[in-house]
């Protein structure tokens, strides 16, 4: 006790232990704006879209698709051609062969056991090869539901 006083009588105490000011008034009005831009309801959503349109674009340049990218799948064995998101990217065979995991809703039918069929929509997730794929168009509203 006696050595506190004695630091803080001579001056000592601002030397070793400075007290580290406030915020200026312009710098909290800063952070203050900072903090209003991220948190308005259409700043992040346009954030986001933007980096996935970049995204996709960069992709595109290089020749393969992006990761949670909308595009079309054809499969072989039936012909047909379904919606499908990209939802990984992967190098293994070199960065010249890429192949990719995609999400897409397939039509299944079942036989129940009194001989009624029933339709089931099924979410596939499979590994397929660029030539299966297909770009689609940009499409915001579209976008926005996969990347949220």
């Amino acid at each position: 006790m006696f050595f506190s006083k004695l630091a803080e009588s001579s001056g000592l105490y601002e030397i070793l232990a400075p007290i580290k000011r406030a915020f200026a008034a312009e710098d909290n009005a800063d952070a203050d704006r900072k903090i209003r831009s991220a948190v308005e309801p259409g700043a992040i959503r346009k954030r986001r879209l933007d980096a996935q349109r970049k995204a996709e674009q960069d992709a595109e340049a290089n020749g393969v698709f992006a990761k949670k990218q909308r595009v079309q799948y054809r499969n072989k064995a039936n012909n047909t051609i379904c919606d499908a998101v990209v939802v990984g990217v992967h190098f293994d065979d070199g960065l010249d062969k890429p192949y990719y995991t995609i999400r897409y809703k397939k039509q299944s039918e079942e036989e129940k056991q009194d001989g009624m069929k029933r339709v089931s929509v099924v979410d596939v997730e499979k590994q397929t090869n660029p030539d299966r794929l297909t770009r689609v168009p940009w499409n915001e509203e579209a976008t926005w539901k996969i990347i949220q």
